[in-house]
């Protein structure tokens, strides 16, 4: 993983699923900018807790030749150090690096989870072919391609990334357990009144990366144009900061320049995201790009309407007019008209909220995606790989 803080956001619940199954975990990654600062979050302390290791690697998510020489030779020296019997890597720049420094250490099996491609439905030309090349160059590496989604799945088997037999979906999952509005009927409302609103006002809440390839820039001109006809609509951000990434954004300079900054609260580090989605009425996803995102998958487990944008990965969640609504990818205009019909239609985001919490139990659980990858893992540890 890129930072020891995604990699405790995303695969925490699944590595602890993994251990208890009997698998000894190595975390390789690099430091987040708050990792074990005085004001942020101990995560080597929180993963040694649950009896996961973590390794520390000098790590940039975006590409930086220097550091990526250093982080390759550490972990080349770390792999051949561990003599771990799997490695697998996650994230896209970990799938550059980390594939072929396990190979060359001699790593037994080498696999890859593909969280959503680097190219998405509109990319086209040059970038389109360089992302391409990229996502061709770790599969190349990788003894095992696996996916969170059915639908870059089924464009590897078309394009002949691997033979069929090396790829496998895997889909993404959340603790249902956890993510249950039933758990705590009361967590919403005082979320709302800690934020100073009450249960008459109308909440559209997003959750991400604040970075412009979530959709962020369209969330806002989305809350723009809500606020001028709604006057009960507040907006909730809840954002994971990474102002070290080339595309980042400032929410709080967005809601300003929106006009909604009187009736946004924008958050971070917080640990409590079932009280956070159960807050709100509406869930929002404007991401350009997303595997099978985590953010969206939460906020229908906890049965709360949703509307996304229409790619891949959200329209396996979503189904349109079902679950949620889908809109185009970069419409702000489309997702305001979506969100404001669904704002006052209290029974329809109800109804909504339920079948996505129904469609999630049945089908994107962590218990069956960690099942699924544990048993790859036991098939080729035993000496039952067919490849």
């Amino acid at each position: 993983m890129p930072t020891d803080r995604i990699a405790w956001l995303l695969l925490r619940r699944r590595l602890v699923r993994l251990a208890a199954a009997g698998c000894e975990v190595h975390v390789l990654c690099g430091r987040a900018p708050d990792s074990g600062a005085a004001d942020g979050v101990d995560y080597e302390a929180g993963f040694s807790a649950l009896g996961l290791q973590v390794h520390y690697l000098p790590f940039e998510r975006e590409i930086s030749p220097w550091t990526d020489v250093r982080c390759a030779a550490a972990l080349y020296a770390e792999i051949r150090r561990g003599g771990y019997d799997i490695v697998h890597s996650h994230n896209p720049k970990g799938g550059l690096l980390g594939p072929p420094m396990a190979q060359f250490a001699g790593a037994p099996h080498v696999l890859h989870t593909v969280h959503g491609f680097l190219f998405h439905d509109r990319i086209k030309g040059l970038h389109r072919l360089a992302a391409l090349a990229a996502e061709r160059w770790t599969a190349g590496w990788c003894d095992h391609l696996l996916f969170q989604s059915e639908e870059d799945l089924d464009f590897a088997r078309s394009h002949h990334f691997k033979v069929a037999r090396r790829l496998h979906l895997v889909g993404n999952g959340v603790d249902e357990t956890y993510f249950d509005p039933a758990a705590d009927g009361s967590a919403g409302e005082r979320i709302r009144t800690g934020l100073g609103w009450t249960p008459d006002d109308l909440v559209i809440g997003t959750v991400g990366r604040v970075v412009r390839e979530k959709g962020y820039l369209e969330f806002f001109e989305m809350a723009g144009q809500i606020a001028r006809t709604e006057p009960r609509a507040r907006f909730l951000v809840v954002g994971l900061f990474e102002p070290e990434q080339s595309d980042a954004l400032d929410p709080f300079a967005l809601a300003k320049a929106h006009g909604i900054d009187d009736r946004c609260h924008i958050l971070q580090g917080r640990d409590d995201m079932p009280a956070l989605y159960a807050a709100m009425d509406l869930f929002v996803l404007a991401s350009h790009r997303e595997g099978l995102s985590k953010s969206l998958l939460e906020a229908t487990a906890m049965a709360t309407a949703v509307v996304t944008c229409d790619i891949r990965g959200c329209r396996e969640i979503v189904i349109d007019g079902a679950t949620g609504r889908l809109v185009p990818v970069r419409d702000s205009a489309a997702l305001a008209e979506s969100v404001a019909a669904l704002l006052h239609d209290d029974a329809l985001r109800r109804c909504m909220g339920a079948a996505g919490r129904e469609r999630i139990v049945e089908r994107y659980t962590e218990t069956r995606v960690a099942q699924r990858v544990l048993d790859l893992y036991t098939a080729l540890v035993a000496g039952r790989d067919r490849c």
